[in-house]
């Protein structure tokens, strides 16, 4: 149940994966000492990025992810400057490591550009269902707003109360 986390210059300390990744990367981020504000992740041997940081339930077991009796480097996860375009990029996975081997830094730079690449996609995807949401929006509304005028809507649906209705009646009924 424990893998061996090596950082620094060679140095190394045991982990107990039997607890949640949330805890498993708070203690990490004690026992380097490293800050709260740090996006921190870990890498097998061959660089291979375990995208703790990216996981939607953090509460799941590390166990889980991670194969026991294992070594796991501590990387840091570089992103963008925060209020800029380019805040939430993802710049670079930096191993905690004195002397990284050149595969390790390759590896982790191989798989930092690919997920830039599918999150680049992914905001391409999305703006381009923004614009073809606002089309049929705007055509809706001059339809319906021409409706008004002639006859009432047919459109049976669930009737909304706003906070301003609800104190009305309230003022209402005194």
């Amino acid at each position: 149940m424990f893998i061996f986390i090596k950082h620094g210059d060679n140095q190394q300390f045991l982990v107990n994966t039997n607890c949640s990744v949330l805890l498993l990367l708070h203690y990490i981020r004690n026992k380097m000492k490293l800050s709260k504000k740090d996006t921190i992740d870990l890498c097998d041997e061959e660089g291979t990025m375990k995208f703790f940081f990216l996981l939607k339930t953090p509460g799941d077991y590390a166990s889980k992810f991670l194969t026991v009796r294992n070594t796991y480097y501590v990387c840091r996860v570089v992103r963008g400057p925060p209020g800029t375009r380019l805040g939430n990029a993802y710049k670079a996975f930096v191993p905690l490591l004195k002397n990284p081997e050149p595969e390790l830094i390759g590896a982790l730079r191989t798989q930092c550009d690919e997920l830039e690449r599918s999150r680049i996609k992914m905001l391409k995807s999305q703006e381009a269902k923004k614009v073809v949401i606002i089309e049929p929006s705007a055509k809706a509304s001059s339809k319906s707003s021409r409706r008004s005028h002639n006859q009432k809507s047919t459109r049976k649906g669930q009737f909304s109360k706003t906070r301003a209705d609800v104190l009305s009646r309230k003022t209402k009924r005194r």
